[in-house]
């Protein structure tokens, strides 16, 4: 047996020991989790996951099609996510309504991201573009270089506390999946790129690797519609890397554009239109200054991830007045940065230059481009923060550092990365359940609305009027015209015992808009559930 290649195989398994090892200490309290949050109608309550039989019938209707939750069945027809639901299917299969296995499938999922993410990373420093006399010319490296820097990155990446709402939500699977399969893609396609540097003709990747690479694409496509973008990053990794050629692009790129417009076909043929966008109301400057408002946030969260919120509603960002608030502004800056230092370095450091493109492109799918529910989410992070990491390592490498200097960078990094996992812990025990995050998310956020509501909706459900008031009330303070809260405020006061308040919350409820419910009619279909009448007669509905 060669030498080198039983060396290689001796490293690959210290590195997938080592990811084991760290996804399995950041995330095992969320094997004794319990469903939270959107799982309950997407899992709990989903018929359609409950039989086997029914898997064929998920690729042909959209995303939790059929489910419980009336709200959630509108909000989601603009989505076609088949692979992520018979996942799901599968695990029912096996256990039935065991939170512990989902959390597991979602915990092994993220392992084999972070095995994907290295595996495909070790390529890219394995054999890079010569670029030149500077500090660093990125000539083809061998040894710790091509191994330990990109295990460095795959291991942050897996503790990366960001990644706790997508690995902890079930109903999330897709963002995991998605991810999964866009880095299995690029280390297929990637898998034979040092043979085309080296050749002096046209060299791509073998057939059965193309395969593999082109089954990942779809399956990525099949899980979320995220994974589309796995075409615009394998292209800024030839273009920026090296390997474009002719042979390419007729055995990769073709293959990819044929996948793609058959899935938005049957897409198109399958799902319906979208809510809204979250930006609906905005004025056009408006809407432009929160682009820079959001990239920051994700900046931020890529470097300080804490506090972490799953709401991040107008309350939480705000509605941008001026360019020079400091998140827009600062924004602004670090976006132009961004894109200059791509192109300056894109010689003298181009996998710095790769990484800051890379974190851009893998952006765009969650930029609003195409309207869509959510204004922000660190879920959509979750590939992004890889070109981010890139960027971070390829500028750290790049610094003509003596020894001294390199062991305070190594102590600095053991510092961040067990941090982090003591952040992701953190965090993944609050995703005990759902109320347990919405108190964390009230507790980090009190000017949330969306927290403030759904804790104090859960609360009403679960008999604990008394408890829901307070958030209700809050709920109030922060939206007083959003007829919905005075409608649950004045069910948790009557529950209470408090009817005159309960009275006086539906009188000074503001008028609903065109076609939606009074909060009187919102309190009387509450009070229905349960048949108390006595209540509705005190309240006069």
């Amino acid at each position: 047996m060669n030498p080198s290649y039983s060396f290689g195989r001796r490293r690959t398994l210290v590195a997938a020991l080592a990811l084991l090892a760290a996804v399995g200490l950041s995330y095992h309290q969320t094997l004794s989790n319990d469903f939270a949050w959107d799982d309950n109608y997407i899992v709990l309550e989903n018929p359609a996951i409950r039989d086997l039989s029914s898997v064929p019938d998920l690729f042909t209707q959209p995303w939790a099609q059929g489910v419980t939750y009336d709200q959630g069945d509108v909000q989601n027809r603009a989505y076609y996510r088949p692979l992520a639901l018979a996942s799901m299917a599968v695990d029912w299969a096996l256990a039935g309504a065991s939170s512990a296995t989902f959390h597991a499938t979602n915990m092994v999922l993220h392992l084999l991201t972070s095995l994907f993410l290295f595996a495909w990373l070790r390529l890219i420093f394995e054999r890079r573009p010569s670029a030149g006399p500077g500090p660093d010319t990125d000539r083809p490296s061998a040894g710790n270089g091509s191994w330990l820097w990109p295990l460095g990155i795959a291991l942050v990446y897996a503790v990366h506390p960001v990644h706790t709402e997508a690995v902890n939500l079930v109903s999330y699977r897709t963002t995991l999946m998605s991810g999964m399969f866009v880095f299995a893609s690029l280390w297929a396609f990637t898998a034979d790129m040092h043979r085309v540097l080296e050749s002096t003709g046209p060299v791509g990747p073998g057939p059965i690797r193309v395969i593999a690479g082109l089954v990942f694409f779809a399956c990525g496509l099949l899980s979320k519609e995220t994974g589309l973008v796995a075409v615009g990053l394998l292209l800024v990794q030839d273009v920026l890397l090296g390997g474009l050629n002719r042979k390419r692009l007729l055995k990769v790129y073709l293959p990819l554009a044929a996948i793609s417009v058959v899935y938005l076909v049957v897409r198109s043929q399958v799902t319906g239109g979208g809510v809204y966008s979250f930006f609906e109301g905005l004025d056009p400057l408006q809407g432009a200054l929160m682009v820079p408002r959001i990239f920051f946030l994700y900046v931020r969260l890529c470097v300080f991830p804490d506090p972490l919120c799953p709401f991040y509603d107008w309350n939480v960002l705000g509605v941008p007045g001026s360019v020079l608030e400091p998140d827009i502004l600062s924004g602004a800056v670090l976006l132009f940065a961004m894109v200059a230092a791509a192109v300056l370095l894109r010689k003298r450091q181009p996998l710095t230059s790769f990484g800051l493109v890379f974190f851009l492109v893998a952006l765009l799918p969650v930029s609003h481009v195409v309207p869509f529910f959510d204004a922000a989410g660190e879920r959509f992070l979750y590939v992004p923060l890889a070109g981010f990491l890139i960027a971070v390592a390829g500028a750290a490498r790049a610094l003509p550092v003596g020894p001294g200097l390199k062991k305070v960078g190594l102590t600095l990094a053991l510092i961040v990365f067990t941090v982090f996992i003591g952040l992701t812990m953190k965090r993944t025990a609050e995703w005990k359940d759902s109320e347990t995050i919405l108190r964390a998310s009230t507790r980090d956020f009190p000017a949330s609305l969306s927290a403030n509501l759904g804790l104090g909706r859960l609360l009403i459900t679960q008999g604990r009027p008394d408890e829901a008031a307070i958030n209700l009330k809050a709920a109030v303070r922060i939206a007083p015209d959003l007829v919905v809260a005075h409608g649950l405020l004045a069910v948790a006061q009557a529950r209470s015992g408090d009817v005159r308040d309960a009275r006086l919350t539906l009188m000074k409820a503001p008028l609903p808009g065109s076609g939606l419910p009074t909060a009187a009619q919102i309190a009387r279909r509450e009070l229905m559930k349960k048949h108390e009448f006595r209540l509705m007669v005190k309240l006069g509905l």
